[in-house]
């Protein structure tokens, strides 16, 4: 379920779970007529967006992106059992979409039956929350992440991919947002409130709770003291642990006990 990436699509109708809106587009309709793919595509998209759309407060930008305001052509395509980053492609317009729906189903060994295609999300840098649920996990029981790191992208390059990661210190964010720490905590407690509401979803997937979990969101500082959360994506178990020196011993650690249970 998480390394497919089909849940972006799965939950994108999901309010709790805070996600862009997102499409599967397979691989026939696009060798067949990729145009036709591409137009399909962003109708769904503004389908999607127009039944569950971003809670936007009084004076606050248009959510989840000020670009797609007055409807969706920008956003990107994804392939799923990727990771860092890889097979992400931007696109702007529906030209531009198949074109970058051609590129991504014929990638050289690719098997996929299917890309995701999702709109675009104006964020200030990624928060990750590191979540590792205890046995005794009951219900009503709130989870805070063992560890929260965060990092940047700074865009993407011409030929649509994202580029320049950078890992931050939460003296770096603050930098970033004028010194306001409520809107960084408001982002913080957003962030884990989604993240509770992600790992009981997992539970559906498989009655067995996962031993550890990365989730991936994108803030932005939208005002004095507030901040407005995307969710990104899960990570499988071997994440990456950026900053987290004790990270991995941590994490594999949890992994061992779960399977010795």
């Amino acid at each position: 379920v998480i390394t497919s990436k089909s849940w972006l699509a799965a939950l994108a109708l999901q309010p709790a779970a805070h996600l862009p809106a997102a499409t599967l587009v397979s691989k026939g309709s696009v060798v067949n007529d990729p145009r036709r793919a591409a137009k399909h595509a962003l109708a769904a998209l503004s389908q999607i967006r127009h039944r569950s759309p971003f809670p936007v407060g009084p004076g606050e930008r248009p959510a989840p992106s000020v670009v797609n305001k007055a409807g969706i052509w920008k956003g990107v395509v994804k392939l799923g059992w990727s990771w860092e980053g890889r097979f992400v492609l931007s696109f702007e317009g529906e030209e531009q979409l198949a074109a970058r729906l051609t590129e991504m189903m014929s990638q050289p060994g690719c098997l996929a039956s299917s890309c995701i295609v999702q709109e675009w999300v104006d964020f200030d840098f990624e928060m990750r929350l590191y979540f590792l649920p205890p046995e005794a996990w009951q219900p009503g029981m709130k989870l805070a992440p063992t560890k929260v790191e965060c990092n940047s992208w700074a865009g993407f390059s011409e030929e649509g991919r994202p580029h320049t990661f950078r890992k931050l210190t939460e003296a770096m964010c603050l930098d970033w947002w004028q010194q306001d720490s409520a809107a960084l905590q408001s982002a913080t407690e957003q962030a884990t409130s989604i993240g509770n509401f992600l790992l009981t979803w997992l539970l559906a997937m498989d009655a067995q709770p996962v031993p550890m979990v990365r989730m991936d969101f994108m803030i932005s500082r939208i005002g004095p003291g507030k901040a407005r959360v995307v969710f990104g994506e899960y990570c499988e178990l071997g994440a990456c642990c950026l900053a987290w020196e004790d990270g991995p011993p941590t994490i594999w650690r949890a992994a061992l006990d779960c399977a010795l249970r």
